[in-house]
């Protein structure tokens, strides 16, 4: 582990830790080193952000492009998602129609999507 340990509380359902702690077993590492990785992976999906951080002194306007603009890179991430189920699910049998349904699109509009 690189640097000096770090300690955090961590707010979860009893439920939800012990699910967490049999994650990381049953990929043979410690809790603290999963929670590392995940901080690592979350870090670097934020940094290959193209907007940078909002600058709370910057005019409101400013502030409200900024933030659109995160939100444009969510919705891309999410589609891109949505794109890698929707054809795991037809590679396993899956029907467009219901990969359609689940999105609240036209058959043909899933299709024309998440095809490729």
């Amino acid at each position: 582990m690189p640097g000096s340990a770090k300690v955090a509380r961590v707010a979860l359902a009893d439920d939800q830790w012990l699910a967490f702690r049999q994650a990381a077993l049953a990929q043979s590492i410690s809790v603290a080193g999963y929670l590392g990785r995940l901080v690592d992976a979350e870090l670097s999906r934020r940094r290959s952000r193209p907007v940078a951080p909002v600058n709370p002194n910057a005019p409101a306007a400013d502030q409200a492009v900024s933030a659109l603009a995160e939100v444009r890179a969510s919705i891309d991430e999410l589609d891109a998602i949505a794109g890698r189920l929707a054809r795991s699910a037809i590679a396993h049998g899956g029907h467009w129609r219901d990969v359609a349904s689940s999105l609240h699109l036209q058959e043909d509009q899933a299709r024309s999507a998440y095809d490729q």
